[in-house]
């Protein structure tokens, strides 16, 4: 349980912080003056919906810790949206349940988060939304083998930290 709390405070913070820059990316292009109306209507309305996705997912997380089972419909409700790769990668939020369940020992229902995430994103590594220890138990507890992934090293591995000289254009 503890591990997936402090996953989800350095979570949250790196979520704010990206929110924060949608947030001045907004308000940038609601002050643009771009020739074509329609095009800057399209990205504004482009970015309130990641915006609001975002603001759902960080919800779901800050409600974890009062109330884990409104979290997790939170984010079954997420997870139903048509467009949630627009805001949030549906990955995030499948790894967040599926750890969430682990910890609390329900193996089956995680083991079976996992594979919809496998069958929903096929080509991705489960071990970059899971820790794999927590994977590897998650197998174990239900009976079957985990397949070992081709995973980065820790030298390739990508930095989920948002660098403060991020530019707003990079999210239009």
């Amino acid at each position: 349980m503890m591990h997936v709390l402090r996953l989800k405070l350095m979570s949250i913070r790196t979520m704010k912080k990206l929110l924060g820059l949608l947030s001045e990316a907004l308000k940038c292009m609601n002050k643009a003056k771009m020739q074509d109306v329609s095009t800057q209507e399209a990205k504004i309305n482009f970015l309130k919906r990641r915006i609001s996705l975002l603001k759902k997912f960080v919800h779901a997380r800050r409600t974890y810790e009062d109330d884990a089972e409104e979290a997790m419909k939170q984010c079954l409700l997420l997870l139903d949206e048509a467009d949630i790769e627009t805001g949030i990668r549906s990955g995030d939020i499948y790894g967040f349940m599926i750890e969430h369940y682990a910890s609390a020992g329900d193996y089956q229902k995680a083991y079976n988060l996992a594979q919809e995430l496998k069958q929903r994103l096929p080509s991705a590594s489960l071990s970059y939304y899971v820790n794999t220890s927590v994977l590897e138990a998650i197998h174990r507890a239900v009976g079957e083998v985990l397949v070992p992934e081709v995973t980065a090293t820790p030298e390739e591995e990508i930095e989920e930290e948002i660098p403060e000289n991020l530019d707003f254009r990079d999210f239009i």
